[in-house]
């Protein structure tokens, strides 16, 4: 049986799967958003769980301004940190398109790269994209490219773009994210508390990610289906 794993970093990002975590072709995991974590989640999607392909399943950052928030981008490579680029599996990218031209999404087709921590900042991003070439970012899909291409099963990263290049991520959002994937909430009001001028870029997140976590949605109900029992 062909069992699709799918490594997320928040549980707001499995969240969006629905009713379809409880399909016997797919399998989970979250990781926190530690892409550590990541790695060794995708390894024992494989190895415990006889997954036959992987998924880097989310909300990412732009790089550049080809993306905007609500964009839904899907990985022609990721490019480590090292440099090195890890081409995703040609099967995903036609599965994918006969979905979004059914439900009348529009994918965008990009190089993603791999980042160890949340890129911040606008220089940050900017530089990221220009060095590697690529056009979004995220914690998970590097971990998922290099263990995929570790085993020998075939991967892609399908993620919604939440916050643009040019929309510096406030510092009372960042270590929002627990160990098991959760949002400490408390811990980013308290921030927020003492950093009260982060409130508009706390707003201009908000709105993005909640486009974000739209089209993240709809990749759940209309394009992950189609992969199920496929790959």
């Amino acid at each position: 049986m062909k069992r699709l794993g799918i490594v997320c970093g928040v549980k707001a990002e499995e969240a969006a799967l629905g009713t379809l975590v409880d399909d016997p072709a797919l399998r989970t995991a979250v990781s926190g958003a530690s892409p550590a974590k990541a790695e060794d989640l995708a390894r024992e999607l494989v190895e415990v769980h006889g997954c036959t392909a992987l998924l880097s399943f989310g909300v990412s950052g732009a790089l550049s301004d080809a993306l905007v928030p609500g964009d839904i981008a899907v990985a022609r490579a990721v490019v480590m940190r090292d440099g090195k680029r890890i081409e995703a599996s040609p099967q995903f990218a036609p599965l994918l398109a006969q979905c979004a031209a059914r439900a009348g999404l529009t994918l965008k087709h990009v190089d993603m790269a791999d980042a160890a921590d949340v890129v911040a900042d606008v220089a940050a991003k900017r530089a990221l994209g220009r060095r590697t070439g690529t056009h979004a970012v995220d914690m998970e899909s590097g971990a998922v490219a290099h263990v995929a291409r570790e085993l020998g099963v075939p991967f892609t990263a399908l993620r919604a773009v939440s916050d643009a290049v040019h929309h510096t991520l406030p510092h009372a959002a960042l270590g929002a994210i627990g160990p098991g994937g959760d949002i400490r909430v408390m811990t980013t009001v308290l921030r927020l508390m003492l950093r009260p001028q982060d409130l508009p870029a706390m707003m201009r997140l908000a709105a993005g990610s909640s486009k974000g976590f739209k089209s993240l949605g709809r990749c759940a109900r209309d394009l992950v289906p189609g992969l199920l029992g496929v790959v």
